[in-house]
């Protein structure tokens, strides 16, 4: 009977040790994740910037017959 309940043991540990490394893997795949979704924000930012100062300058740049 105890060794039924050494075995449990075992197995649950096995089990719990598994389960913390795949959290911690997940964990660290989401914040670089997260890090690239913030630096992809950012360069749709420059890029809607860039686009919005093209569309003024060539409102600007027009001849007056348009």
């Amino acid at each position: 009977m105890k060794d039924n309940y050494e075995k449990r043991i075992n197995e649950l540990e096995t089990k719990s040790t598994f389960q913390e490394d795949i959290i911690e893997r997940l964990s660290e795949e989401l914040r670089k994740q997260q890090k690239e979704i913030q630096i992809l924000k950012e360069e749709i930012v420059i890029l809607k910037k860039h686009l919005e100062s093209n569309l003024i300058e060539n409102d600007i740049e027009k001849p007056p017959h348009y």
